[in-house]
């Protein structure tokens, strides 16, 4: 089958500017620059049923949009005590269970195509446990053993820092 030509046809936000070859499923990949001038290549299936209309530039528009219009996050804006950061952890996000949680484990989730248990922790912007599980509480003891290994020592050191600010201001 012949492909057709997009070169400088627009989808969206993207112009299309050359072919970049094939993917591995066969379908053509073109080169295209987004509106903002990000360079990025697209599946030419996704471009023709407009799946993809920009770089990801778009979608930031609208959450940037969504996130100051939602009264609750204006709300919280500028409260900076709300988050307790520790040696650039946010441990309120490691610890707090998140509204999407089904398992009941914080860092434990269920991936359907695999059909294992996930146990997750990032640290510091890394991934220092991320393993799948068969069983459900292996990965809960995959998490919980993270947890004492990275996380308590923070929350030790923090507690004995905010100890310290407390004695010192008496």
């Amino acid at each position: 089958m012949q492909r057709k030509d997009l070169t400088g046809q627009r989808f969206g936000r993207l112009t299309v500017l050359e072919y970049a070859g094939a993917a591995k499923n066969g379908n053509a990949c073109w080169k295209c620059q987004c509106d903002c001038g990000n360079i990025k290549v697209v599946d030419g299936y996704r471009l023709r049923k407009g799946t993809t209309t920009s770089c990801g530039c778009y979608r930031r528009d609208l959450m940037r949009v969504a996130i100051m219009e939602n009264p609750k996050t204006r709300e919280q804006m500028g409260r900076h005590g709300q988050f307790a950061d520790s040696e650039g952890v946010n441990i309120a996000a490691a610890t707090k269970r998140r509204t999407t949680n089904r398992s009941g484990v914080i860092g434990v989730s269920f991936d359907k195509q695999t059909k294992k248990w996930n146990a997750r922790l990032f640290i510091k912007g890394k991934l220092v446990l991320n393993k799948q599980f068969v069983d459900f509480k292996d990965a809960e003891a995959a998490r919980k053993q993270a947890e004492a290994q990275y996380l308590q020592p923070l929350i030790a050191r923090m507690a004995n820092h905010d100890s310290a600010k407390s004695t010192a201001k008496h």
